[in-house]
């Protein structure tokens, strides 16, 4: 039953008040300009000064589009599987600063060989602001590329060909160091664009690499990203993207369902 008030969680657009009257419908008319209610019916939409009235389904429509914009889950013990050209793109909290240092963690389990996106941090200057892809190597490594400001590092990791990988990238502006953990391994770490800043305000997708055909088929989950070097994952809750507290929409041949693997297959 709806409620006089409904505040959306945390991080959603707004603070949103619905009131009933908003959500009767309207008296009958042959005129369509004559089947509208009050605009102080629905006050978050036009101020009570607002002389223009509107229709009491757009209120519905505002209402229902702020829902699932602001709609966040817990996705422990779930993963995102993904077949032929599916992706997901992830809501988060919008940076409205420059980033200056960033933790990215994700777990994925693959057997295709092929080139495959597993995230990508797409701005409107930068499509590979950050980029994470790999590929299985004809020598029987994976090797994992990341981009940071449209700039290539490559890792080259232990075979795990049946086995999940977990990965943490982090980085940080004032140095330039690359760090790449494989399965809580470091590996070797590199330096690329030292003095850098990591613009806000992007699009972030599992799955797909922004605007080019590469795409990924597996699964994916324990999702996490930082503006920070966090080396303590226990003792920080993600500041931008969190499995537990996810905003997401799947886009093709992927689905969320249940995870069956040990818990310790993949623990963050």
């Amino acid at each position: 039953m709806l409620q006089d008030q409904f505040r959306p969680s945390p991080g959603g657009l707004a603070e949103l008040l619905v009131c009933k009257a908003c959500l009767q419908p309207p008296r009958r008319s042959p005129f369509l300009a004559d089947q509208i209610t009050s605009p102080t019916s629905c006050p978050f939409l036009f101020p009570p000064s607002t002389e223009r009235m509107a229709p009491w389904w757009l209120c519905l429509l505002l209402f229902a589009g702020l829902w699932k914009t602001s709609l966040q889950e817990d996705l422990e013990g779930y993963s995102f599987v993904f077949s032929h050209k599916g992706y997901v793109t992830l809501e988060m909290e919008q940076p409205q600063d420059l980033l200056q240092n960033i933790t990215v963690c994700l777990c994925s389990f693959s057997d295709s060989p092929a080139k495959q996106a597993l995230f990508s941090y797409a701005t409107r200057d930068q499509d590979k602001e950050i980029l994470i892809y790999k590929v299985h190597g004809l020598d029987g490594f994976w090797w994992y590329t990341v981009y940071i400001g449209g700039v290539p590092q490559r890792f080259r990791v232990p075979d795990s060909y049946q086995d999940w990988q977990q990965i943490c990238i982090k980085w940080s502006s004032e140095t330039g160091v690359l760090t790449f953990e494989f399965n809580r391994r470091k590996l070797a770490r590199k330096v690329v664009r030292q003095g850098y800043f990591i613009r806000p305000h992007a699009l972030v997708q599992l799955g797909r690499a922004h605007h080019e055909d590469i795409f990924f088929q597996g699964e994916i989950q324990q999702v996490y990203m930082w503006n920070s070097t966090v080396n303590d994952f226990s003792r920080y809750n993600p500041s931008m993207i969190g499995w537990n507290n996810l905003s997401y929409e799947t886009q093709g041949n992927v689905v969320l369902d249940s995870f069956y693997w040990p818990p310790s297959t993949c623990p963050m």
